[in-house]
C-alpha cells in the first residue's frame, strides 16, 4: 500500500471534545472552573513537574476574537491608508492599501527562500513592499508594523487559565517556551504579548517560523526549539489548536502534545465574518482576495 493510500484516524478525547463543542464558543471554557480543574489535572500528569511546557501563542496562548483574517486585514488597511494619506498629501483609499498589504503578504511568501525546503514570511517585508506601492518608497514600513500590532493587540486576549498556569509550572522549577507559525517575527510577537500585559519574564524563550523559516507543521521548529533550550524530544509537552502542526508534527518528533481546538461555534462565527466582508470587497469595489475560508 503507497503511502498516500494510509487514512489517519484522530480519536477526540473528553477535553478535547468540550473544546469543540461549546455551544458559546471555547473562551468561556478557559475561565470555568471545573473545565480548568481538568485541564490542569491533565497537564500536571503530562508534565511530570520536570518537563518543559511548550505553548503556541495565537488561539491558544492568547485568544482571538471571532473576526476573519479578511476581515482585520482589511481593517488594518484602514489605518494603513491614514498614515500613508498624512505622509504623502494623497488621498489613499483604505481597499487600495489592504489590496497593498495583500500583494506584500503573496511577494514575501513567494520570495522567501527556502529552509529544509520551508518558506515563512515576514512583516517586515509585507509592510516594505506595500510601503513601496502606497508611497512609492519604503519609509512607512516601520509605522505599518507599529500600526498592526497595535490593532492586534485589540483584537486578542491573554487565555486567563494558560497564563496563570504557565507562571505556577515556572514557579515549581519548570520551564516555558512559545512557538508560532507566524509572519510576525519573534521580537514583533514579544512586542504584542507585551501589550497584553504577557512579559518576556514569564516564558523561557520565543521561536516564530518568520525567523526559523521552518515551521510546526513542517515539524522542523521543535527540533530548533531542542537546540535552543538544550534539551532532549522527551523533555517537551506542546499544547495548541492545529492538529497538525500542534499534535501530529511534535508526537512525530518525540514530543508530547496536547489538543486544544477551536470550538465549531467559533469556526462558524469566523466563516460568516469572512463571508460578510468578502462580499462588501467584491460588490464595492470589485475585488476578489484569495484569504481563505476559516477552517
Amino acid at each position: 500500500m503507497r503511502d498516500t493510500d494510509v487514512t489517519s484516524l484522530h480519536r477526540f478525547d473528553e477535553i478535547e471534545t468540550l473544546l469543540t463543542q461549546a455551544k458559546t464558543g471555547r473562551r468561556d471554557l478557559f475561565s470555568d472552573k471545573d473545565f480548568t480543574a481538568r485541564l490542569a489535572d491533565r497537564l500536571d500528569r503530562m508534565l511530570d513537574g520536570e518537563r518543559i511546557l511548550s505553548m503556541d501563542v495565537f488561539d491558544t496562548l492568547v485568544l482571538r476574537d471571532n473576526s476573519s483574517e479578511i476581515t482585520r486585514f482589511y481593517e488594518i488597511g484602514g489605518k494603513m491608508a491614514d498614515l500613508a494619506t498624512s505622509h504623502t498629501g494623497r488621498d489613499i483609499a483604505q481597499v487600495d492599501a489592504f489590496v497593498a498589504r495583500h500583494l506584500g503578504t503573496k511577494a514575501t511568501y513567494r520570495a522567501s527562500g527556502k529552509i529544509r525546503g520551508c518558506r515563512e514570511g515576514s512583516l517586515l517585508e509585507i509592510h516594505a513592499t506595500a510601503s513601496r506601492i502606497l508611497t512609492g518608497g519604503g519609509e512607512m514600513s516601520s509605522p505599518f508594523v507599529e500600526a498592526e500590532l497595535e490593532y492586534e493587540a485589540g483584537r486578542i486576549e491573554p487565555n486567563p487559565f494558560l497564563v496563570d498556569y504557565a507562571a505556577r509550572h515556572r514557579a515549581r522549577g519548570g520551564r516555558v517556551v512559545l512557538l508560532t507559525d507566524m509572519y510576525m517575527h519573534a521580537e514583533q510577537v514579544t512586542q504584542l504579548l507585551n501589550l497584553l500585559g504577557i512579559s518576556p519574564k514569564e516564558y523561557d524563550f520565543l521561536l516564530s517560523s518568520a525567523d526559523t523559516k521552518v515551521s510546526k507543521a513542517s515539524g522542523g521548529i521543535f527540533r530548533n526549539m531542542q537546540d535552543e533550550m538544550q534539551a532532549a524530544p522527551g523533555e517537551f509537552v506542546h499544547i495548541g489548536d492545529s492538529f497538525r502542526g500542534d499534535v501530529a508534527q511534535p508526537i512525530r518528533q518525540g514530543w508530547q502534545a496536547l489538543h486544544l481546538p477551536l470550538a465549531q461555534a467559533d469556526i462558524l462565527e469566523r466563516r460568516r465574518d469572512h463571508a460578510k466582508t468578502a462580499s462588501m470587497l467584491r460588490d464595492m469595489f470589485n475585488v476578489d482576495i484569495d484569504i481563505a475560508m476559516p477552517k
